[in-house]
């Protein structure tokens, strides 16, 4: 009998909170000791209390996340009968409804939405599964899918990579923009042009740490905005990706592997496109330099070739 359980995303889910949580306890510690020196003076005002209610705020903002994320990431154990969902066990049979793909209500110190499965059952419980905490959740979707909504045997079943030679001098419509006209590519060239200037003008006498640090910073700038700046190809069979700065970086998704596509944002990011497979595996692709018109053309043209898009954004 085939049984799968969920194992934690090692970057979503792991490094994620050990970073934010060593985060939130450093600058809690780092108010304790100010406020330790602030109260150790002979006369200190009333807003001196303040620096230690921050301190204590700041370790529970800690604590709080890691305790959100660990509740929300339930381990979860499924087989053709049952699924156990943390400590609570449901039979399969008394599932009424589930979405596989959608935004999720995720809370934690305000509510953002999060892609996930929603799971109703016939007594009115519903379970929220999110996509980040788990490294398996397609395994977890395709199950679901095949098993309980559409009543076959579970088979695993994965999507192909496709090699560049697929497309060959098939005709493509490209979607893209101008990098040096957007926002995230004048932010990008023009710290590099700053860094260029700065390192000419002090070339007879060049300190090794400005050396060291533009070269260092310099990279960094370099793959962070570049990551932002996808931009896509469409031909009759294939949604294509392709980024501004890494000509090397191309990914080719048949369109008939696609579940859906998506248009959302996270954050202080640009507007991004989400691509799920057939088999449930997910890819973000940031891309920055495209404007909300080019988005709707293409929008457009992948729903006249059969692809859901949801616009979540734009």
């Amino acid at each position: 009998m085939t049984t799968i359980t969920t194992k934690r995303h090692p970057l979503k889910f792991y490094a994620s909170v050990a970073f934010m949580t060593l985060f939130f306890c450093s600058v809690g510690t780092l108010l304790l000791f100010a406020s330790v020196n602030i109260l150790q003076k002979k006369s200190f005002a009333i807003k001196d209390y303040s620096m230690p209610l921050l301190s204590l705020v700041t370790y529970l903002l800690a604590f709080s996340m890691l305790y959100t994320y660990w509740k929300n990431s339930p381990k979860i154990i499924l087989n053709k009968h049952s699924i156990r969902i943390g400590s609570e066990l449901f039979n399969l049979k008394d599932i009424k409804d589930i979405a596989l793909t959608g935004k999720m209500p995720f809370k934690f110190i305000f509510t953002f939405p999060m892609e996930g499965t929603a799971i109703l059952f016939n007594n009115g419980t519903e379970k929220i599964l999110f996509d980040d905490m788990y490294s398996n959740i397609s395994e977890i979707k395709l199950f679901l899918e095949q098993v309980v909504l559409k009543k076959q045997d579970f088979n695993i079943s994965s999507t192909k990579e496709i090699n560049k030679d697929a497309i060959g001098f098939k005709t493509e419509e490209t979607f893209r923009g101008n990098q040096f006209s957007s926002l995230r590519g004048i932010s990008l060239w023009g710290v590099i042009g700053f860094f260029i200037f700065l390192l000419f003008s002090k070339l007879d006498n060049l300190p090794i740490r400005l050396l060291i640090f533009v070269v260092v910073f310099g990279t960094f700038w370099v793959i962070l905005h570049s990551w932002l700046m996808h931009y896509f190809g469409l031909t009759k069979d294939y949604l294509i990706v392709r980024n501004h700065n890494f000509i090397w970086k191309v990914r080719i998704h048949p369109l008939t592997d696609i579940k859906e596509v998506v248009y959302e944002t996270q954050g202080k990011l640009p507007n991004c496109m989400r691509i799920i497979t057939n088999d449930f595996r997910n890819k973000l692709y940031p891309a920055g330099t495209l404007r909300d018109k080019t988005w709707l053309d293409l929008k457009n043209e992948l729903e006249a070739r059969g692809v859901t898009v949801r616009n979540e954004c734009i």
